[in-house]
């Protein structure tokens, strides 16, 4: 006679068989499908291309690209090398590059010449980046001796807007200045050379033009004039169509900033490093406290301003000026770091 027992243990293999089947059948399952599948990563995006101006105040992208930042935050970043923020802006623009690193004056200028671009952060906000360079030994001392003297500046940039509002808060009418359209190693060696008077340079040419000319040069810094900006931008279609990349992107850049302020010498490193600039010039000219990713209600006054500006010296065409806020896609920053975000909007 079979016990209640003896069908217990009767039926415990028959489970167990019936399980183990089972198991080897999902596994089977699985196993056909994985091959079948392309394998996908969790989390993973695709590679992010941006246009970069190899200067110091790009030191945010210089730091998360250095020290692999950005690869831990999980995007694949390109940069693209370039002299100036303009260059930069034009290879987003022409679709060579997904993002781009420029300075606000250029921004600026694209946006009213009608290209379809939009601002993600600023990344960097220096007062002593830009200065105006001359020479004593032409009868400049001051500000104002700049009258009838000439000047180079590369168009098109930050540099013509600074000029102008040094002239402006010494009383200098603009017009009384001989502007000379140069590249930025092209100004320095024609300053040098004694074929124009003075000139405006930024980081790292300033430095060493005061370490090699010393009291021969005099140097007009705008301090409380005028604040040089870099941001990151790029076209509206792709950030829109690119969210994560942008948030890991602006992710990156936010540990950066704080690895610049928690080890100063170790970023200055990095940032002369990718800027071919020796530590010993690089000591002189990084300061940490420039380097934050912000949206804040200053830049859109700074950009108010610049506007005007254009439009008072014929440079773009007169009208009302434009509600920068909506060039602005300060949603992404706002969903990474909230506190970053300080403009009205």
């Amino acid at each position: 006679m079979t016990t209640a027992s003896n069908a217990r243990a009767t039926e415990t293999p028959k489970k167990r068989g019936v399980m183990l089947a089972l198991v080897a059948l999902a596994i089977g399952v699985l196993t056909f499908l994985a091959l079948r599948s392309p394998v996908v990563t969790v989390g993973a995006v695709s590679k992010v291309t941006i246009a970069v101006p190899m200067q110091v105040s790009s030191a945010l992208m210089h730091v998360a690209a250095g020290q692999g930042l950005f690869l831990k935050a999980g995007v694949d970043v390109v940069g693209q090398p370039f002299e100036l923020g303009k260059d930069a802006l034009k290879s987003m623009i022409d679709g060579k590059s997904d993002l781009a690193v420029v300075a606000d004056t250029p921004f600026m200028f694209a946006l009213l010449g009608g290209a379809d671009i939009a601002m993600l952060a600023g990344i960097s906000k220096g007062r002593r980046s830009l200065a105006i360079v001359a020479r004593p030994e032409r009868g400049i001392n001051q500000i104002q001796d700049l009258r009838g003297k000439s000047v180079g500046v590369i168009m098109g940039t930050n540099q013509t807007y600074f000029l102008d509002a040094m002239l402006q808060v010494h009383g200098v009418p603009s017009n009384q200045v001989k502007l000379v359209d140069l590249r930025a190693d092209t100004a320095v060696s024609a300053f040098k050379e004694g074929r124009i008077d003075a000139t405006v340079v930024y980081q790292p040419f300033l430095a060493r033009l005061e370490a090699e000319m010393g009291d021969r040069i005099k140097v007009f810094r705008g301090d409380d004039v005028y604040a040089f900006r870099f941001m990151l931008v790029g076209k509206p279609s792709y950030i829109d169509s690119h969210p994560e990349e942008v948030r890991r992107v602006l992710s990156a850049l936010i540990a950066a900033n704080q690895a610049i302020l928690a080890n100063p010498a170790e970023a200055r490193r990095t940032v002369g490093h990718a800027a071919k600039i020796d530590d010993a010039t690089m000591a002189k000219l990084f300061e940490p406290e420039d380097y934050a990713v912000s949206l804040d209600q200053a830049m859109l006054l700074a950009l108010d301003d610049q506007t005007r500006w254009a439009m008072a010296k014929g440079l773009v065409t007169p009208g009302p000026v434009p509600n920068y806020l909506n060039a602005m896609k300060y949603q992404h920053l706002d969903a990474v770091l909230p506190t970053a975000v300080t403009i009205v909007h």
